[in-house]
């Protein structure tokens, strides 16, 4: 097909005019077209977030919380020496566990602190919140066992006499025995050793004299 060019050379100024158009259209007009959609689209989302925000300020403030913090704390903090029936327990658990070549020992003597904050050293500070001396032993717990037993054993740490703190965790590999010519390699066997901190609220004196004479 032949085009003759006289017979488009008048034509020539109107293609060039809609050659510019477009191409101002697509260098200059259509970015800024597009910033402005995403602009107004961002601005209605902050005017969403705003209204939601008003809607929360304008709600009444929520309930308390029906539980009694200090009958929560008498319940979870033994009272009086828990020591024995703790210790008892963790060997339950250590057995379940699969435990080999258990060590349970009480690190040193309990020591007791008041309910103030600048008595207390070296644990939990949600203790400082309620009225009442509290006591913690040492507690030093060593074991060989397998990951899954470990992770069984320290699941039970939810339902335990009292309220324990665990202080240090240590897992690696146990040492070889003297004996033994070539060192261990299982990795499946693990020594544990754990630091704990068994808490127990104290009887006051007048109380436990009271218990005594009723008795």
């Amino acid at each position: 097909m032949n085009v003759d060019r006289r017979a488009l050379r008048p034509f020539v100024p109107l293609i060039v005019l809609v050659a510019t158009v477009a191409l101002g259209w697509i260098v200059f007009v259509r970015p800024l077209s597009a910033d402005r959609t995403q602009s107004g689209a961002q601005i209605e989302q902050l005017r969403q977030r705003e209204m939601a925000l008003r809607r929360e300020l304008s709600d009444p403030s929520p309930r308390a919380s029906g539980t009694d913090p200090e009958a929560s704390f008498e319940r979870h903090v033994a009272a009086g020496n828990a020591s024995p029936e703790l210790l008892e327990r963790l060997a339950r658990l250590a057995s379940e566990a699969r435990a080999r070549n258990l060590l349970i020992e009480t690190v040193e003597g309990s020591t007791t602190v008041a309910g103030t904050p600048a008595q207390v050293q070296q644990r939990d500070p949600r203790f400082a919140l309620f009225d009442a001396p509290v006591s913690h032993v040492p507690i030093r717990v060593v074991f060989d066992t397998d990951y899954a037993s470990l992770g069984r054993f320290l699941w039970a740490f939810r339902d335990l006499p009292t309220t324990v703190e665990i202080r240090a965790l240590s897992v690696g590999l146990p040492p070889a025995d003297p004996g033994d010519e070539a060192p261990r390699t299982r990795p499946d066997v693990l020594r544990v050793s754990l630091t704990l901190h068994a808490y127990s609220r104290q009887i006051p004196a007048v109380v436990r004299a009271s218990n005594t004479v009723t008795r």
